[in-house]
């Protein structure tokens, strides 16, 4: 009659619902057992729809996927009803079908207690479950309204029994309703008829009435079923009904229906909770120099490239594990920098506004070679002065969607660079007004990255350098102490060999201690490891919701606007197909016949082009970033030097900020690396006219 067995974990951790952003929704497979589906489909493997339906719902319902780790699920399967009187079967069944259903796992138990985690369950309920009537091609019946007017009562009764689940937000419901025919009356023999039997009356009750919305698959299309499944599927509130023509289609079928519910169900809560991070690094002329300040640095060799490589590079802040997942894929990060306060309106910038999968924008937007394309800037390693030019981003490459800015310190001056200052105060009131206005933004409807009242936010200062001369100590304290005022912790690390006297290791723990409520102590880090290692350990004392950790960053590797990214035709046009899933255009790249060669040695650059396509490899690091929506981001990695990152003290060179002291030459200890998230390309829910 049907199992409601606990089910087994497999391995798997199971996230508790009160660990979770969202209530876990309850969703409700339905599955035809008509005899049709006992028609061979698959013909190379001689598998039945039935059998591929099968096995295409297990693969999305296994132990560890996404709708087993972070829903209830249930299994219903249906025929039809031979006879009105109450606990009827079918002859030709043997799989426990009465009344024309059989609910095979349930949403809990007779204790109103929810089975948590419980892919398993539907897994070992189809296996033990006969093909329709034990394969026969006749004797049961397609009566969808019936199954669905059974998961109508299924609900109430679950409602009822949950009466918490009500509390707004209440616990959403979804129907997945798979079938290959068109739908009959209650016996079994009349098809599309009557009017009273169809399933698009409950489907509307369900959607008008309560909100719950029906997926529809049509397995094997048969025009009379596609037609009848999407009038279902547009009075359940999903539009139409999506197409499983053949074994591939309808695994894809299935994959969107789950992407569907992650983005319309459960999207909307987790990514109000999603911590925003801002990285604020310094960006005064210290972080090019070398040997206490004394000169500029050659490449790897710097602050500066060092700080992109622990934020940006290959096991840097995106990638630190955070027990349930990269950081980058739950979190979303910012990127702004601070230097002089001229020219109006000054060297402050937010580079990268909060956003999911930003590690590529990172690594262009610090690299030293994006703004190195004035005439006459051949190497942006080789000392003072060197005019940058800072670039928007949006040129191909890279191309990016979102908007990404270039940045990099002054460097005028002649053996050593100067010329940006440490204006500290200024970057930590840039950052405050950046948050407060998109937390507004984030509340307003229609927002792409919506945010809540419980959003958290905090952020990591990087700096290599005291503000003596540039900011005071009242105007940096205030700054920080309203934004933890505002609820926004921000942990400040001290970078390079300019943060060892007495007096910088003061300034660093006041300003740790102003922007923590006197909870934190600054972190100390001498170098790209040690950077690493102090990121590391901020992120590791963090919690992160388990059940909003969906997001793959390797498969999105710069967030999408749902813009279509141009590619550069034969003739120099930015012409290309849509994907129509992610709004990006498609390109596949390739080494052969066609594709530009870029090879990038020892800081310099030689392409080479064949027939006009493009291809790039970075010699100096080894390693390639592509981005799946079509562009070509160089992470632009550099050799990392023994070389510390110099700072020094402030001298008659405004924007020096080098320093000299009997602690110069003092070493010190360490600490690590980081994280983010996405969930481009939100799907919301669509009402039906």
């Amino acid at each position: 009659m049907g199992t409601h067995e606990e089910p087994a974990q497999a391995g798997f951790d199971c996230p508790e619902e009160g660990e979770c952003t969202f209530k876990k929704p309850n969703i409700m497979f339905i599955v035809d057992n008509s005899t049709s589906m006992n028609e061979i489909w698959d013909t190379d493997n001689n598998l039945t729809r039935w059998q591929v339906s099968v096995a295409a719902l297990q693969q999305i319902v296994q132990p560890g996927s996404f709708l087993s780790q972070n829903t209830h699920l249930a299994l219903m399967r249906f025929g039809h009803d031979p006879s009105p009187a109450e606990g009827t079967t079918i002859p030709a069944d043997s799989s426990g079908i009465v009344d024309g259903q059989a609910l095979d796992v349930a949403w809990d138990d007779d204790n109103a207690a929810y089975y948590p985690c419980n892919g398993q369950a539907l897994l070992d309920a189809l296996d033990a479950t006969p093909a329709p009537a034990n394969g026969a091609l006749f004797g049961i019946g397609t009566w969808t309204n019936g199954a669905l007017q059974a998961v109508s009562d299924e609900i109430d009764a679950t409602k009822a029994d949950h009466p918490a689940d009500q509390a707004d937000p209440a616990r959403a419901y979804v129907n997945v309703l798979l079938t290959d025919g068109a739908w009959t009356g209650q016996d079994g023999t009349t098809t599309l008829s009557p009017a009273s039997q169809n399933p698009a009356n409950t489907t509307a009750d369900l959607f008008d009435n309560q909100d719950i919305s029906t997926y529809v698959v049509a397995v094997a299309g048969d025009p009379a079923a596609e037609m009848a499944a999407d009038e279902t599927a547009a009075a359940g509130g999903t539009d139409a009904a999506i197409d499983g023509n053949t074994p591939e289609e309808l695994e894809q079928a299935l994959a969107n229906v789950v992407q569907n519910i992650i983005s319309s169900v459960v999207a909307p809560e987790c990514i109000g909770g999603l911590p925003r991070v801002m990285i604020l690094l310094d960006a005064s002329s210290s972080m090019l120099n070398i040997g206490g300040g004394t000169m500029a640095g050659g490449m790897g060799e710097t602050g500066w490239d060092q700080a992109r490589e622990a934020l940006a590079g290959e096991q840097g802040l995106f990638d630190i594990d955070v027990g349930i997942g990269a950081a980058e894929d739950v979190t979303q990060l910012g990127l702004a920098v601070f230097g002089h306060n001229q020219p109006a309106p000054g060297e402050q910038n937010i580079l990268v506004q909060y956003a999911p999968c930003a590690k590529d924008n990172f690594a262009w937007a610090l690299d030293p070679n994006s703004s190195c394309v004035e005439p006459g800037c051949t190497d942006p390693w080789g000392g003072p002065p060197i005019a940058w030019t800072y670039s928007d981003g949006q040129q191909d490459p890279p191309g990016f969607d979102i908007p990404t800015t270039s940045h990099m310190p002054q460097c005028a001056g002649n053996t050593f660079c100067s010329g940006s200052g440490t204006y500290t105060h200024l970057g930590l009131q840039l950052i405050k007004d950046n948050q407060v206005q998109y937390q507004a933004d984030g509340l307003m409807d229609g927002a792409e990255f919506p945010t809540n009242d419980e959003t958290i936010y905090f952020n990591i200062l990087i700096t290599d350098g005291q503000y003596n001369g540039y900011s005071t100590n009242a105007q940096v304290q205030g700054e920080l102490e309203e934004m933890y005022n505002d609820g926004i912790t921000t942990y400040v690390i001290g970078f390079g060999d300019g943060v060892d006297t007495p007096a910088a290791m003061a300034q660093l723990q006041n300003m740790a201690q102003w922007g923590s409520g006197d909870s934190e102590n600054y972190y100390d880090a001498n170098n790209q490891a040690e950077l690493e290692a102090a990121l590391t350990s901020i992120f590791g004392g963090l919690e992160f919701d388990p059940c909003c950790a969906f997001n793959d960053c390797s498969e999105t590797p710069e967030p999408t606007t749902l813009e279509p990214d141009p590619i550069p035709d034969d003739d120099g046009t930015t012409d290309g197909p849509l994907d129509t899933d992610t709004g990006d255009t498609t390109e596949e790249e390739t080494t052969e016949e066609g594709t530009t060669e870029e090879t990038t040695e020892e800081g310099t650059t030689e392409e080479t082009t064949e027939e006009g396509s493009t291809d790039d490899t970075t010699e100096s690091t080894g390693e390639e970033s592509t981005s799946d929506d079509g562009n070509d981001d160089e992470i632009g990695a550099e050799e990392t030097g023994t070389g510390d990152a110099g700072s020094g003290d402030i001298g008659e060179d405004d924007g020096c900020n080098c320093s000299t002291s009997d602690d110069d030459n003092k070493t010190r200890g360490l600490l690590g690396t980081f994280l983010v998230l996405g969930f481009a390309g939100l799907i919301r829910r669509r009402r039906r006219d």
